[in-house]
């Protein structure tokens, strides 16, 4: 057991004898000795008696030294041993996250709230202008606060904007800069003048502060291509043909798959050698044709990756993926991440209905009715719905709720998820307010996530569906349709 001296009364004792030795040490001092002499050790400031710590020396307040005893004595103990002190082993170290929520909350708290990250910008053109913008901008962060200004509309970003531009440019980036069938993971586009550009560090900057900032997670990219952005390397002997997102690629290879003699084989020669494949080409080597071809056509997008990798440095979000990747997987790789459907849609409903009873409750009913019906309708596959409900721009239930709310996904984090509600009210008075006119649009409040609709002019379902996808089409923007 760990021993050292008192300093007033020279005694030898255990530390943990010290904090209770204090309280009666009375130092060397012999009984014949004066209160002069006594006055020397204990010192009076502010009506509060001092003691000299006994193994600091420094002086304290005698209410407050056992305390600081207790703590100095820990601190005394590991100068006398090798041993990991045990007021450090107590104290709570950083917890390793373990979920994806733990993820996003741990970057959310990475935001410089003091400053902005102000953007104005253009709805027409949105992806294009939007990424010059983002890099033209040296006197601010992205790791600032977003605010999002679009041209030529009266609107502050609150919240909604923001979160609707991170919506529109997540979608643009995967239209845009990615490759690969829908909800089974993306690659890449080989772009020789976004590799020059920094588009993709762009990108990566954009994903990073979507998931910091309540935008929607990047879930499109494919398997290899997150293992890539974790490690910083990639498994060549993992690639198969699924991993393959370039449709030349993919025809190429079923065209050596489907072939059955070395002549049909040799009618794709020039594209096989393009791809790095040296051998002699024969039937009996179409798996190693095949796996020339895969390689090819993912290997050369790992430049964009890399500067993918860049971008994701962001909040420290790189060193997350790096640490954990389990956490972070189902923000990057599809398959957990679910879009909203009717149900989620009315399930959040929260419709200010008038008095019960009454011929305005009925009628608000019967709005909110429509509004399911038009919610399911939406989700029929192609071709099932009649010739009135046929929608040539394919609306679709998440672009109602980017409509209404400004964001198209789900809430990721649990406490949003809990608390996202949509409030519907109903204005019965345009007809006193405007007099004789045609026709009235639902307004929307994005900030608040409200709706109000018109119910004169939403009498018939027929009415409701024209009503709302010109709404939806045209009434994008911070003004009146």
């Amino acid at each position: 057991m760990p021993k050292t001296e008192c300093y007033q009364c020279n005694k030898v004792m255990p530390l943990q004898m010290l904090a209770v030795h204090i309280k009666t040490c009375m130092g060397t001092m012999s009984e014949d000795h004066d209160d002069d002499e006594f006055s020397d050790n204990i010192c009076v400031v502010d009506s509060k008696c001092k003691v000299v710590c006994p193994i600091c020396t420094k002086e304290f307040p005698e209410d407050e030294i056992t305390v600081h005893a207790s703590v100095c004595g820990e601190r005394f103990e590991c100068t006398l041993s090798s041993e990991k002190c045990p007021s450090t082993s107590a104290q709570p170290q950083e917890s390793k996250p373990k979920s994806e929520e733990d993820v996003l909350l741990l970057l959310a708290q990475q935001i410089d709230t003091t400053t902005e990250f102000k953007l104005c910008v253009d709805r027409e053109d949105l992806l294009d202008r939007a990424i010059i913008q983002w890099k033209r901008k040296k006197a601010a962060s992205p790791t600032s606060a977003l605010k999002v200004v679009y041209i030529g509309e009266a609107s502050i970003d609150t919240g909604a904007l923001r979160k609707e531009f991170l919506t529109e440019m997540i979608s643009g980036i995967e239209n845009r800069f990615f490759e690969g069938a829908e909800n089974q993971g993306k690659n890449p586009k080989y772009s020789l003048t976004d590799l020059d550009n920094e588009n993709f560090r762009t990108i990566g900057e954009i994903m990073a502060v979507s998931l910091a900032q309540g935008g929607p997670p990047p879930a499109f990219l494919n398997e290899w291509c997150y293992n890539f952005l974790c490690l910083g390397e990639i498994d060549f002997h993992s690639l198969s043909k699924d991993d393959v997102a370039n449709s030349e690629s993919c025809v190429l290879i079923s065209r050596v798959q489907d072939s059955t003699d070395v002549q049909s084989l040799m009618t794709y020669a020039d594209e096989i050698i393009n791809c790095g494949y040296t051998s002699q080409i024969k039937l009996d080597s179409r798996e190693r044709i095949i796996r020339a071809i895969v390689l090819h056509s993912t290997t050369r997008v790992i430049p964009m990756l890399q500067q993918l990798r860049k971008g994701l440095e962001l909040y420290g979000l790189l060193n997350q993926m790096t640490s954990n990747p389990a956490a972070c997987h189902s923000l990057f790789v599809p398959g957990k991440i679910t879009k909203p459907d009717a149900d989620f849609m009315m399930m959040n409903c929260q419709p200010h209905y008038s008095e019960k009873g009454t011929s305005k409750e009925r009628a608000e009913r019967k709005v909110i009715n429509f509004l399911q019906d038009f919610l399911e309708e939406l989700e029929m596959p192609d071709g099932q719905t009649d010739s009135a409900a046929a929608d040539p721009e394919h609306l679709t239930v998440p672009h109602v709720l980017q409509w209404m709310t400004g964001q198209s996904h789900i809430p990721v984090l649990p406490d949003e998820r809990r608390h996202f509600k949509i409030k519907y009210n109903f204005d019965h008075e345009c007809g006193e307010r405007l007099g004789d006119h045609l026709v009235c649009y639902p307004i929307v409040s994005a900030c608040t996530q409200t709706v109000t609709f018109p119910i004169q002019h939403l009498g018939t379902y027929t009415e409701f569906r024209r009503i709302m996808s010109e709404a939806l089409r045209y009434g994008g923007g911070f003004h009146r349709v």
